[in-house]
């Protein structure tokens, strides 16, 4: 079996290179590495290595979600591929799902010892007529990747980052962004059921639990069950919303009326306002516009993560 790391270095604000360091001198096994220089590399990186012949690979990723997610867009349908993952970013919501290599000597363990994958599905999203995006964790429509958009152009996430506070950036933005965000009318739609959502905050589609660094805002979620679920934040006032954030971490969110879960293989969502903003796997990815549908699917069973089960 091939391995490849791909690294990106300026992850957690630099907390991919120091991770990639400390990794490397303990390995004693060959490897490959490939380093990460812009947007979409490492879904280049992925596809480049593991698409050219019939090798069976061990990608390891070491970076946040955002890493991850590309990194599986490039190798998702590839059997023989298995990836692992060394986190290094701010939320490391992945992780918290699933176990992740600590040390060299656990990849290498792993090499030796275990050397299977376990299939995981994966989330598709198409914002009306664009091509679809993949998510790994969740993609948002809402308040959340109002949130997201706040917290990744800020240079407070940075200054967070470097102090080892990097995970409570987006809390932060959370605060700020309740007293700025408008609220939407949303429709969705699962096989025949319609439902309406007035005044909603957020419409969050998950395939695992963890989104915002460590919000377990879908406790339902399992990411090889063959379904996605919707979690629809709506009708709540600004102050009782924080108290939605702080309980979320406990799963305590779940008791709220002003809550629902649905869970199915596919959702088609309205947003009845202008220009509602969309992220997948904590990345901005656009605007929807009035009344254009935003379609989401599940796909199963499609790529393999190390076999680590918690």
């Amino acid at each position: 079996m091939q391995v490849l790391f791909i690294v990106n270095e300026y992850a957690g604000n630099g907390k991919g290179k120091k991770a990639w360091s400390r990794i490397q001198q303990n390995l004693t096994i060959d490897y490959r590495v490939a380093f990460t220089q812009y947007k979409g590399h490492g879904e280049e990186i992925a596809r480049q290595y593991t698409q050219s012949n019939n090798e069976r690979w061990l990608v390891v990723v070491i970076g946040g979600d955002g890493t991850v997610h590309e990194v599986v867009s490039g190798a998702v349908y590839n059997e023989r591929v298995i990836i692992g993952v060394v986190s290094a970013g701010s939320g490391n919501d992945f992780a918290r799902n699933f176990r992740v290599f600590q040390q060299a000597k656990q990849i290498e363990e792993f090499l030796l010892i275990e050397n299977s994958g376990t299939l995981m599905d994966v989330g598709r999203i198409q914002l009306g007529i664009a091509p679809t995006e993949l998510f790994v964790n969740n993609a948002g429509i809402g308040f959340d990747a109002y949130v997201t958009k706040l917290t990744n152009t800020s240079r407070f996430k940075v200054y967070m980052n470097r102090i080892g506070l990097g995970k409570l950036s987006y809390a932060a933005f959370v605060v700020k962004g309740i007293f700025s965000f408008q609220r939407f009318d949303v429709t969705v739609r699962s096989n025949e059921e319609e439902l309406y959502f007035k005044q909603a905050w957020f419409v969050a589609v998950s395939n695992q639990p963890y989104f915002g660094g460590g919000m377990k805002i879908s406790p339902a979620s399992n990411p090889n069950d063959g379904k996605i679920e919707v979690t629809i934040v709506y009708n709540i006032s600004r102050i009782k919303l924080l108290l939605v954030f702080a309980t979320v971490f406990f799963e305590k969110h779940t008791k709220f009326k002003e809550i629902t879960f649905l869970q199915n293989e596919q959702f088609d969502i309205t947003v009845h306002t202008d220009k509602m903003v969309c992220h997948t796997d904590g990345d901005y990815i656009g605007e929807i516009g009035q009344d254009m549908n935003i379609r989401c699917t599940v796909e199963t069973a499609v790529w393999k993560r190390v076999n680590m089960d918690k």
